[in-house]
C-alpha cells in the first residue's frame, strides 16, 4: 500500500499537508487512542479534517495544538479542559509566567504532602500510645 502525502487548499491558495492520525501520533509521540479521546473530550477545539471514509486527518495547527496538550497534561499535571484553556488564552507552555505558575503549584503540592506526611505520623504516633 503506498502512502500518498495528502494536501488541501486552504483559503489563502497554498496546500497544506494533512497527516493521517498514524502519522500524526507519531510526530507527536500521543498515541492514537489518545488522540481519539481528546477529540471526543474537547468537541470544537481539537477537529481534524476528515476524508470522504471518514478517516481523520490532521493540519499542522492540529499538531501544534496536540503537542501543547500533551506538554500541559502529561509533563505539567493540568486537566484536560485547564490545558485548553491554557492554549485558547495563546500562552506559551514555555514563558516565564507558565514556569512560574507551574513551580508555585508544585511547591503547593510539596507542601500538602509534607503536611499528609505529617499528619500520618501523629495518626501512628497516637494509635500507638494507646
Amino acid at each position: 500500500m503506498e502512502n500518498r502525502e495528502q494536501t488541501q487548499m486552504p483559503e489563502g491558495g497554498r496546500e497544506e499537508r494533512l497527516y493521517s492520525i498514524k502519522e500524526a501520533s507519531e510526530l507527536t509521540d500521543v498515541p492514537p487512542h489518545t488522540l481519539r479521546l481528546w477529540e471526543r473530550k474537547l468537541p470544537g477545539f481539537l477537529r481534524p479534517e476528515r476524508t470522504e471514509g471518514r478517516q481523520r486527518r490532521y493540519t499542522e495547527e492540529c499538531l501544534e495544538k496536540i503537542r501543547k496538550l500533551d506538554y500541559y497534561v502529561n509533563h505539567k499535571g493540568m486537566s484536560l479542559v485547564g490545558a485548553q484553556r491554557r492554549i485558547e488564552e495563546g500562552l506559551d507552555p514555555e514563558s516565564l509566567e507558565t514556569l512560574q505558575l507551574t513551580e508555585k503549584i508544585l511547591a503547593d503540592k510539596r507542601v500538602q504532602q509534607a503536611i499528609d506526611e505529617i499528619a500520618g505520623l501523629i495518626r501512628r504516633k497516637i494509635i500507638e500510645g494507646l
